[in-house]
């Protein structure tokens, strides 16, 4: 058999020339990989965003006045549509009566690193804090490690003048089929007489078909019993408001921000206003 022995010999070059270039990139640039799935070493810049919120929170609600009625926003499942989130920053900003700023989860799309720094580097420029709950887009890969590090726990709760907001991750599918920490969000639920309204947020409505009957049952029960205002929720990226269990209790879906509008609430002891603000 005849063999083209310089072709060969140039061939083998070739190979072995590639291998030392990428050990050389390996070793030698460390923002090579670093949006790769993997990625998940979170810079120091980016961590424990949310106890610099909570500081600024107290801030914003120092005043007397704004411990009796207040208003927020809310937005959702931005995902990777950043033109439009910063449209909605914009337009957000422009209102100086909004005191702080949730957002209903799906803040990423694949749960990578940069699209969670992305998000953040467009958020910071809110003039108020804002507030997140964990989406199930934001819990693939190693995005709910990246959503700690970044942010905190991923159920947690405050108090904002007489209202008590409460952020619970109920994502199933993509935790393995883990079940929601129901047992917590009791123990949340179990001081609610203190307070003029109740707010629970997670990213998936229960009526969704992530959840099962008796699921559904527990999580809807509980908002029942515990006089929740309203429960808060993203996913669906349509707007939907209502009474869905003929309870009392009020549940709305935030559009995503690509439907182009956010939502206000209008917090007062005894009522609320909602309004959708087109942008």
């Amino acid at each position: 058999m005849y063999i083209n022995l310089y072709r060969y010999i140039g061939m083998k070059s070739l190979v072995w020339a590639w291998i030392i270039l990428l050990a050389f990139l390996i070793s030698s640039c460390r923002d090579t990989f670093d949006h790769s799935v993997f990625s998940a070493e979170v810079p120091s810049e980016y961590r424990d965003l949310r106890a610099n919120k909570f500081q600024k929170l107290q801030k914003e609600m120092s005043n007397p006045e704004d411990t009796a009625s207040f208003k927020i926003a809310l937005i959702s499942d931005s995902h990777t549509r950043y033109d439009d989130l910063q449209d909605a920053i914009n337009a957000i900003n422009v209102d100086p009566d909004i005191k702080f700023i949730l957002h209903g989860g799906d803040m990423t799309d694949g749960g990578m690193l940069a699209e969670f720094m992305l998000f953040q580097v467009i958020m910071q420029q809110l003039r108020q804090p804002y507030f997140t709950v964990i989406g199930n887009h934001d819990c693939l890969a190693n995005g709910l490690g990246i959503y700690e590090d970044m942010f905190g726990p991923e159920y947690y709760s405050f108090v904002a003048g007489n209202c008590k907001f409460i952020f619970f991750n109920d994502v199933i599918w993509e935790l393995q089929f883990r079940e929601p920490d129901y047992f917590w969000l009791s123990k949340e639920l179990a001081d609610h007489g203190n307070y003029s309204h109740i707010f629970v947020i997670a990213h998936i409505a229960p009526y969704s078909d992530s959840f099962t009957p008796l699921q559904q049952e527990v999580y809807s029960s509980m908002m029942d019993t515990s006089n929740v205002s309203i429960s808060v929720h993203g996913h669906h990226h349509n707007h939907e408001y209502s009474e869905h269990y003929h309870d009392g209790v009020m549940y709305i879906t935030i559009g995503a921000v690509y439907k182009r509008y956010y939502v206000t609430l209008d917090i007062s002891p005894d009522t609320m206003i909602m309004e959708r603000i087109k942008f």
